[in-house]
């Protein structure tokens, strides 16, 4: 396996997020959840601390979980942000501190010790444009680790004072 491959959840993958029909150990559901379609799988083995990462994705490419994200025919594209949730370049200094405070907030209260690693990384976001993209990486993970009611919560928490 190359490091350098991107894996992308299959649909299988996807609904397997929520149901938990595959028998995945707790390892493997890890994995699953971190499978982004942007992330290497040396980036996986990174965030993931997990030792085994190339086995672990050979097994859910076994399963029909994932798939290198340049085989997946005609994948259904990740849920956009709404366009007015991606700031733009003009965000003054205090906004951006105040965006990035609730983004992190945000994510510690959905994720709790599984989104350290995005909290983190959206609080040291050093730009409007880098901001927008981690909260669209916290969008769908919150969306494919807790579901539509959680993001709807998380929404809500990123306007909150």
């Amino acid at each position: 396996m190359n490091g350098n491959t991107v894996y992308a959840k299959t649909p299988a993958g996807q609904q397997e997020i929520g149901e938990r029909k595959a028998g995945l150990d707790i390892r493997q559901r890890r994995l699953l959840i971190l499978v982004d379609g942007h992330r290497s799988a040396d980036e996986l083995a990174r965030l993931s601390g997990l030792p085994d990462v190339p086995a672990l994705l050979e097994g859910l490419q076994a399963k029909g979980l994932v798939a290198p994200s340049g085989a997946l025919a005609g994948p259904a594209p990740p849920a956009a942000a709404p366009a007015a949730a991606v700031p733009g370049p003009a965000v003054p200094v205090g906004d951006l501190r105040e965006r990035r405070r609730r983004a992190a907030h945000a994510v510690n209260e959905m994720l709790g010790p599984m989104g350290e690693d995005l909290a983190l990384r959206l609080e040291e976001a050093g730009s409007a444009e880098a901001l927008g993209e981690w909260l669209e990486r916290a969008r769908r993970m919150v969306g494919d680790v807790r579901g539509k009611a959680a993001l709807a919560r998380f929404e809500q928490l990123l306007e909150e004072d």
